[in-house]
């Protein structure tokens, strides 16, 4: 448990560390999470930061750009993992059944996401695919794809955070 607060505590000053990013890098996350929406060919896409009991979207297509608790969503989840999670049908799978998003408005059915890791390894977040129907697992290419479009994510939202010469710890 104390490993977990000292994570949760590492999680939240690295994402309070990445606020006050640059257009360019805003139009950057903008373009992967499309090339992600794109490459499954999903309704929904998003880029999720997750801190304290939020989980803050802050890059999107098919669904708003917002906040929500962290309870109520996917890619809490997402964080424990070491590549990907995937969902083929969230109404019959235990962890997902009763979200909100899944009982209520956008009837989230698939869902597949991996975690935004940056280079010190501290998780911030996840970079997700969502269908409202049920679709058969992705392929192995398919997660090496996201795979790798949730790393150029982490060294975009690295960048300015780099320079300013912020540390999580």
């Amino acid at each position: 448990m104390l490993t977990n607060l000292f994570r949760e505590r590492l999680r939240s000053r690295a994402v309070r560390g990445l606020t006050g990013g640059d257009e360019a890098s805003a139009s950057a996350l903008d373009r992967h999470v499309e090339a992600a929406q794109q490459g499954f060919a999903a309704p929904i896409a998003a880029l999720s930061l997750i801190y304290d009991d939020i989980q803050a979207i802050h890059a999107a297509r098919g669904v708003d750009v917002g906040c929500l608790p962290r309870r109520e969503g996917f890619c809490t989840l997402t964080l424990d993992v070491s590549d990907v999670l995937e969902c083929c049908d969230a109404t019959v799978d235990p962890r997902f059944a009763a979200l909100p998003s899944v009982t209520g408005e956008p009837f989230i059915r698939y869902y597949i996401g991996t975690p935004l890791r940056l280079i010190d390894g501290i998780e911030i977040g996840a970079l997700c695919v969502a269908d409202i129907k049920p679709r058969p697992p992705a392929s192995v290419d398919q997660k090496a794809y996201l795979v790798g479009l949730a790393r150029q994510v982490s060294l975009v939202m690295e960048g300015p955070r780099a320079a300013r010469g912020v540390r999580a710890a």
